[in-house]
C-alpha cells in the first residue's frame, strides 16, 4: 500500500505563507514595472512633443531666413535701380521712373524710420510697408510720393486734412479741393489702392505704363513730376541706410 505523507499543520501554514508572500512579491513587482512603463511612456510622449515643437521652430526659422534673404535681394535691386547701378539685362535698363511700381521694395519700417528721423513723417514706416503688403505697390515709391507732395509732412493738406499725397487737389485750389482723411495711415493706404487699381492698365488714370513715368501723365500737371519723385526715392534710400 502506498503511504500517504501527512504534512504537519505548522509546516502547511509555513509553506502557504511563503507561497502567498511570493505571489504578493510578484504582484508588487508587476505593478512597479507597470508604473515604470507608464512613466517611461509619459516621458517618451513629452520628448516627442518637444521634438515636434523644435521641428516647428526650426521650420519657422528657416522660412524667416528665406524671407529675409528675399527681402535683402529686393532691397539691393531697388537701391541699384534708384542709384542707377542696376546691371542691364537684355539691353533694358530700369530707372527709378521706369521701374514697375508693383516690384517689391525690400524696405522695412525701421529703414523708413531712419530716413524720416527728425521729420514730420516719422512714424509712417509701418503704414508704408503695410500698404505694400496689401496692394503690392512699392513702398519706396509711396514714400517718395508723399515726401514730394507733402514737403516732408509740412504742407497744409498734410497738417489739416491728413492728405499726404495731394489727392484731389488741383492747381489754383490745392487746399479747397483736397480730400480729407482720418489719419496719415489712411491717406497712405488710399494712395496705394489708387495706384494699384486706377493707374494700372485698364484704370481710368492709366498713362501708358505702370511706373512713375506713366503715373505722372495723369497724377500731376508738372511734366517733371516723375523725375522729382524719383529724386525723393534716392534721398530716402540713402538716408535710410
Amino acid at each position: 500500500m502506498t503511504r500517504i505523507m501527512k504534512i504537519k499543520p505548522w509546516l502547511f501554514l509555513t509553506i502557504s505563507a511563503l507561497v502567498i508572500t511570493g505571489v504578493l512579491a510578484v504582484s508588487a513587482a508587476g505593478e512597479a514595472r507597470e508604473a515604470e512603463l507608464r512613466e517611461l511612456e509619459l516621458e517618451r510622449d513629452q520628448q516627442l512633443q518637444q521634438l515636434r515643437e523644435m521641428r516647428e521652430q526650426l521650420q519657422k526659422a528657416s522660412d524667416r531666413l528665406v524671407e529675409l534673404e528675399e527681402m535683402l535681394l529686393n532691397l539691393q535691386r531697388t537701391e541699384q535701380i534708384v542709384s542707377g547701378t542696376l546691371p542691364s539685362r537684355g539691353g533694358h535698363q530700369y530707372t527709378a521712373t521706369t521701374m514697375p511700381i508693383l516690384s517689391p521694395s525690400g524696405f522695412s519700417p525701421a529703414r523708413f524710420e531712419r530716413a524720416f528721423a527728425s521729420t514730420l513723417l516719422e512714424g509712417t514706416g509701418e503704414a508704408l510697408v503695410q500698404a505694400e503688403m496689401e496692394t503690392g505697390i512699392n513702398a519706396l515709391v509711396l514714400a517718395a510720393i508723399i515726401v514730394h507732395e507733402s514737403d516732408w509732412g509740412r504742407s497744409r493738406l498734410a497738417r489739416e486734412k491728413n492728405n499726404l499725397a495731394g489727392l484731389g487737389a488741383y492747381d489754383g485750389q490745392e487746399y479747397s479741393a483736397g480730400i480729407s482723411f482720418d489719419s496719415w495711415d489712411a491717406s497712405i493706404m488710399f494712395l496705394a489702392e489708387l495706384l494699384a487699381v486706377e493707374y494700372a492698365p485698364g484704370g481710368q488714370f492709366y498713362g501708358g505704363s505702370h511706373d512713375l513715368q506713366g503715373i505722372g501723365v495723369k497724377y500731376a500737371s508738372d511734366p517733371r513730376w516723375a523725375a522729382k519723385v524719383a529724386g525723393c526715392m534716392k534721398i530716402i534710400a540713402e538716408a535710410g541706410r
